[in-house]
């Protein structure tokens, strides 16, 4: 009797989706019409003949940028493909991707409606919500206020880095790196308010797939009880909330209790507090602030740790370049570790951060008016020939000198007004965290291949899903001189109250 339930069930809800798919094949416009009244749609692969089906069976299970690259190659740099009565529209190059989500983000920043959410910095772009703490963000992370963070950064990298490195636990030193930025928290070792931070974002990540679920494919499944066989969402879906919940609460009351005492440390959520706009009974802006400082850990760790997981894994691939960058260490600093304040200095070792962006492997989606889905290919555009010479082989030398090319964290960290950490302004405290990863690692260690030749060498093979990161690979640090370990030794002591108060906007 039950299986009867749930198949008459899915029966309505497939009539109902049918239903409306018509409607919306009735009354919308094309996306070409963003060019003007009458344009046609941008090409694509011809959908299936199966109604309703699409080009489902066109897009591959893993590394779907690899085959939007290869449209973005046969039709251009639009792409317009259906999937389950709905049109996604593939960007393929940064110069397009410049005039729709930058130039004209107002309309194209929105989030496809994914009822899988749980809003841990998900919510609508265009929400007042999304304002404010939108403001919060910029006071706290543009480029002049993240200079702010330089102390706290270098000392928790060169802290845990030798402990750390060659276990390959290096997210240790980027959890502390978040933490006491965000909160002035330090953590300990198996910390309880980082494996809710990273519980909430794998939740997040699995919820966020496009497709994986197929409440997102028929959102009126959303109101099906958890219990009924073939619900299993549902569960996920609680869960990812119940975690959600935590990550704006726990942390939030620890950093409160440490303010009403007069104990809190520099940080973000300090300055925040402190800020005029606030008062006592400022229930809204202590909301803001609870959830902008959960959105931060939820999404800053996990950006970092990719980024420094490619820039490993592309200095396996590309020795000539891990030894450029070491002689210009060398070269300009000899008798202690680098630091942010030397990165003027350090022209090669800017580039070569640069193209490890260019080399991660990530797209983002976004929503336009007429309801089609906009993804943005951003490996495509990084690996455009067009655009980068010579784009699958590592060479930081292609951003010394006057070079005219497109900044890849322009490209890695998204475009438009989205809150997500991956667009500006949290780029530049990640940006920061990876230069000074790649300044302190070179400077003490060299990263070889752990088997020999060729065949010792993994290859670039990255995740699947929303936060796309290099699959484990294995490796090996040596200390490049005896002195390195000391080097590392000599520069754990540092004193917080030195760090500045972040506070006020540019």
């Amino acid at each position: 009797m039950l299986g009867v339930t749930l198949l008459w069930t899915m029966v309505v809800v497939v009539a109902k989706e049918l239903r409306l798919c018509a409607f919306r094949k009735r009354s919308e416009r094309p996306v070409g019409s963003l060019e003007g009244p009458g344009s046609r749609y941008p090409p694509g692969p011809r959908p299936s003949l199966i109604p309703f089906v699409g080009n489902l069976f066109d897009i591959p299970k893993t590394q779907q940028w690899k085959t939007f690259s290869d449209w973005g190659e046969q039709y251009g740099d639009l792409v317009m493909i259906q999937l389950m009565g709905k049109k996604l529209c593939i960007i393929n190059t940064y110069k397009a991707a410049q005039a729709l989500l930058t130039v004209k983000s107002s309309i194209y920043s929105d989030r496809p409606a994914m009822p899988m959410r749980f809003n841990v910095g998900l919510q609508p772009a265009t929400s007042q919500s999304y304002a404010r703490q939108r403001k919060l963000f910029d006071m706290g992370f543009s480029a002049r206020n993240t200079s702010r963070y330089h102390g706290i950064i270098n000392l928790l990298t060169c802290q845990r880095e030798y402990a750390r490195l060659l276990s390959l636990l290096m997210d240790g030193s980027i959890d502390a790196i978040v933490m006491m930025i965000g909160l002035g928290y330090s953590i300990v070792e198996d910390d309880p308010f980082v494996r809710i931070a990273q519980q909430a974002q794998l939740a997040m990540v699995s919820a966020a797939r496009p497709g994986a679920y197929l409440v997102d494919l028929f959102p009126v499944l959303k109101y099906i009880p958890e219990w009924l066989p073939g619900a299993s969402f549902q569960k996920v879906a609680r869960e990812g909330r119940e975690l959600s919940k935590k990550l704006q609460t726990e942390p939030f009351a620890w950093a409160i209790s440490q303010f009403r005492k007069g104990e809190a440390k520099p940080s973000f959520f300090k300055a925040l507090m402190d800020s005029e706009r606030r008062t006592e009974q400022d229930s809204e802006h202590d909301t803001d602030i609870r959830a902008v400082t959960a959105v931060m850990y939820a999404t800053a760790a996990d950006t970092i740790f990719s980024s420094v997981l490619t820039f490993i894994l592309a200095m396996l691939h590309a020795p000539e370049a891990q030894k450029a960058a070491q002689d210009e260490l060398d070269r300009v600093i000899s008798h202690r570790l680098p630091g942010l304040d030397d990165r003027t200095q350090l022209p090669y070792l800017n580039a070569l951060v640069k193209e490890a962006l260019r080399w991660e492997l990530v797209y983002n989606g976004y929503v336009i008016p007429a309801g089609t889905t906009i993804i943005a290919n951003q490996w495509g555009m990084a690996h455009d020939p067009g655009t980068y010479d010579q784009p699958y082989e590592f060479r930081p030398e292609r951003f010394l000198g006057n070079h005219g090319l497109p900044d890849p964290a322009s490209i890695a960290f998204g475009w438009g007004k989205r809150i997500c950490f991956r667009a500006c302004p949290g780029r530049y405290l990640a940006e920061d965290a990876l230069f000074l990863f790649a300044a302190m690692t070179l400077t003490c260690f060299t990263i070889s291949p752990v088997g020999k030749g060729k065949e010792g060498i993994p290859p670039r093979q990255y995740s699947d899903g929303l936060a796309s990161r290099p699959v484990p690979f294995p490796c090996s640090f040596a200390l490049r001189h005896p002195k390195a370990k000391d080097l590392i030794d000599n520069n754990l002591e540092y004193d917080f109250e030195g760090v500045e108060e972040v506070g006020g906007g540019e």
